[in-house]
């Protein structure tokens, strides 16, 4: 079977070309930004094309320091059209950078050694997050026994807490990516940060990547054979009951839940994620000052404001029903 492979129209020019065009208005590009993958040359085709016929419909964010914050390609559709930015394209913005770096790689097609690269650094800042947590727990601990001595109080009967998963078990159910894809992942990175970058763009395989820093994937443990169940009664049958919605994983802080129609679902204080198991659905609600912001994955449409997190939930979910039936 001969796969034909696309013959882009235009060629894109380096972001810093792209910069010259504008006389100074960009001078730089935040590294949140440069963390995002390159858009394809079919849909970079597409946005050249659509830029020709309506002109720029969303304008192009930078900060304070006049760094690229969102508008990477949009910048260098511009270039190549040759289209003349006015004062209401290029805006300043106080909105996070990395928020909206998390925005758009939702509307990515990641290949899966993306998708490894960026559970890896969600695992980064999860193990981060766990170590404060741990030297809180510690300092609270301290302070807590220093206020018991010399008191005649008794000592708790309370249950002592479970211990809560490890940051690789967390992501690992959270991302969909498996342990064996985190681990060469951040062996990868640790080898070679310029050759883990190529990946996150999208210009090599994990895989490619492994081979090139000598990194070897670790070997797949053959799980252990799980006990046999004690037989229960013939006169006390047991009873299941199949519930509507899983909940693998849960803390004070993340919830990860599961619906039988594949769809998972982490959410915490501050952002819902979801991600389906064979629907290309993925969506995102976060809070933005005082209101929840939404976005889905299967157009760029499909996304905007409310006032309640709930709200938002609904009408992300409310877009993945209609596409999924195929009114796309």
């Amino acid at each position: 079977m001969i796969t034909e492979t696309y013959q882009p129209r235009y060629i894109a020019p380096s972001i810093k070309a792209a910069m010259a065009t504008v006389s100074g208005r960009v001078v730089g590009v935040h590294q949140a930004c440069s963390r995002v993958p390159r858009i394809g040359a079919r849909d970079f085709d597409q946005l050249v094309e659509s830029i020709k016929t309506h002109g720029l419909l969303r304008p192009i964010e930078i900060d304070s320091n006049r760094r690229l914050i969102d508008g990477r390609s949009r910048l260098q559709a511009c270039a190549v059209a040759s289209l003349q930015l006015g004062e209401q394209d290029i805006v300043v913005t106080a909105a996070d950078p990395w928020a909206i770096a998390r925005s758009n790689n939702a509307r990515r097609h990641l290949t899966q050694g993306q998708k490894a690269m960026e559970a890896e650094r969600l695992l980064q800042q999860e193990k981060e997050l766990a170590a404060q947590r741990k030297t809180e727990g510690g300092k609270k601990g301290r302070q807590s026994k220093q206020c018991s001595l010399g008191t005649d109080s008794v000592p708790s009967e309370a249950e002592p807490k479970k211990r809560q998963p490890r940051a690789m078990d967390k992501v690992a159910a959270a991302t969909g990516v498996s342990r064996e894809q985190l681990t060469l992942a951040a062996n990868v990175r640790q080898a070679d940060p310029e050759t883990a970058e190529m990946v996150e763009q999208g210009e090599m395989t994990l895989e490619d990547a492994a081979k090139k820093t000598g990194v070897v994937p670790k070997k797949r443990i053959k799980p252990s054979v799980a006990k046999p169940m004690t037989q229960v009664p013939m006169n006390k049958p047991a009873k299941s009951k199949p519930t509507a919605t899983q909940l693998p994983w849960k803390d004070e802080f993340t919830e990860i839940t599961d619906t039988p129609d594949g769809l998972r679902t982490l959410r915490c204080p501050h952002a819902t994620f979801y991600i389906h198991k064979t629907e290309a659905f993925t969506g995102v609600v976060m809070a933005e000052k005082d209101k929840w912001w939404w976005c889905y994955a299967g157009t760029e449409g499909d996304q905007g404001e409310v006032s309640l997190r709930e709200e938002a939930e609904q009408r992300l979910l409310a877009c993945f029903s209609t596409n999924a039936n195929g009114k796309r």
